[in-house]
């Protein structure tokens, strides 16, 4: 049984969760030690500094004011002081109050005697601290009420607050990273069925654009690859169906005659389709992984050149910017992917050359701070119309519309070279000018 683990917004917000309820204890921690007990502490001993001051003072007083100064203390800091008044206590009763904890001590300190609150018997709101003093007996009263702290109440308010502010930034941020998540889902799901799905917005954090923007590429590559596919198999079909066609009625003719002729015409059919099947193989396999190795470019171009001008009479020209086995020429490149795109374009400038001599040079420049190699295919043909350049580099896509593989090859040439440079990150350009002919100009990245 495979048990689905939690989905990425119930992970964040989780951790999120978790984060901020730590984040909130330690800020409490922080306050109640750093900043609440100290403020206590000295409330406390100054408060106990004035009760035995009081004391003091209530001793040098008159018997007549001492009721006056008693109703002083209370009005301004909030306890009753009495003499010889003896309450009933509950000596179980203890106050909850952490600032009467610091004021017993405090007090007990200054009088260096044992100091502690009592609750009334008759009243829960009051408590009673008894202490002697210069030989006379005090009872100070204190009503709750009157200390007008409630810190329970403010840790509590504090603490839920802050763990609602948690729950709903939790669920804000875990919501709003999951939002584009869950739309970049759907879209590699519809890609996966085969669906072109609508381009992703591209925007959010760096990471969710950078993403989005690598599933739009991908869906898009997914399209082209299916289409030509689609393209591919009909061309196959059509392309194979003349000659075996061709070859069907060839071979019903030669069981009636031995006819030399006949024979010639098929074998040239078998080589039209192996030449065929060659270039659908080559198309298939041009994407698959290759090394980088150091190689000389002027050598790479001289041996495809001379390779093509053993079966063509058509004089191709070399130039360079440096000589051969010159360290400029050596570079770290995909030798094989770049024959292939060399030899492609080459034959192109061969077959729509008219005869006439083509031109090939490879020069080193900088654009932008970044090193480049250009290499650069001329021929003087007829050139290409400027609203076909773009139309050229699909499969089966030929700017003569007829079929004839006289006039035009298999038309996959320049679909291999687009999907050979896309695959290994080189730009592949045409330039027609107006007066006619063709230059394919190939782009390399030079890293030193």
């Amino acid at each position: 049984m495979i048990r689905k683990s939690l989905s990425l917004f119930s992970r964040t917000g989780i951790i999120v969760g978790i984060t901020l309820f730590v984040f909130q204890v330690s800020i409490l921690i922080s306050i109640i030690f750093f900043l609440l007990l100290p403020v206590v502490q000295n409330s406390a001993i100054t408060m106990a500094a004035i009760i035995k001051m009081s004391a003091q003072n209530w001793i040098d007083l008159p018997p007549q004011k001492r009721e006056q100064f008693t109703a002083e203390l209370k009005t301004q800091y909030n306890f009753e002081l009495f003499a010889y008044k003896h309450p009933e206590v509950n000596a179980r009763s203890r106050p909850h109050e952490p600032y009467l904890f610091y004021l017993e001590e405090a007090l007990g300190e200054q009088l260096n005697q044992y100091c502690r609150f009592y609750g009334d018997k008759n009243d829960s709101e009051l408590y009673w601290l008894h202490f002697k003093y210069q030989n006379h007996r005090f009872d100070i009263a204190v009503p709750l009420h009157q200390l007008k702290g409630q810190p329970h109440a403010a840790m509590i308010a504090i603490f839920l607050s802050g763990l609602i502010l948690t729950f709903i930034s939790s669920w804000f941020l875990a919501y709003h990273l999951n939002k584009p998540i869950n739309r970049l889902i759907a879209a590699v799901k519809q890609v996966s069925r085969g669906i072109s799905p609508s381009p992703l917005q591209e925007r959010g954090c760096r990471e969710l654009v950078d993403l989005a923007e690598s599933v739009n590429t991908m869906a898009k590559r997914v399209e082209e690859l299916l289409e030509n596919r689609t393209v591919m198999l009909a061309g196959i079909s059509h392309d194979l169906r003349t000659p075996l066609t061709r070859m069907a009625l060839s071979i019903e003719m030669l069981i009636e005659a031995n006819d030399p002729e006949l024979a010639q015409r098929i074998r040239q059919d078998i080589a039209l389709m192996n030449e065929m099947i060659g270039h659908y193989m080559e198309l298939a396999s041009c994407l698959t992984e290759e090394k980088a190795e150091q190689y000389d470019l002027h050598e790479l171009l001289q041996n495809s050149i001379n390779a093509i001008q053993q079966h063509s009479s058509v004089h191709i020209e070399l130039k360079t910017t440096y000589a051969r086995h010159n360290t400029d020429a050596t570079i770290w490149v995909y030798p094989v992917a770049l024959k292939r795109i060399v030899n492609n374009l080459l034959e192109n400038a061969i077959r729509y050359g008219e005869g006439k001599p083509v031109m090939v040079s490879c020069e080193r420049v900088e654009q932008e701070n970044k090193k480049q190699i250009l290499i650069k295919i001329t021929d003087h043909g007829p050139g290409i119309p400027e609203q076909e350049i773009d139309k050229v580099f699909r499969p089966f896509y030929r700017v003569d519309k007829s079929r004839s593989t006289k006039s035009g090859g298999s038309g996959l040439g320049l679909a291999i070279v687009s999907h050979l440079a896309q695959a290994h990150g080189w730009l592949i350009e045409l330039k027609s000018p107006h007066d006619g002919g063709l230059t394919a100009q190939i782009t390399l990245a030079v890293d030193e």
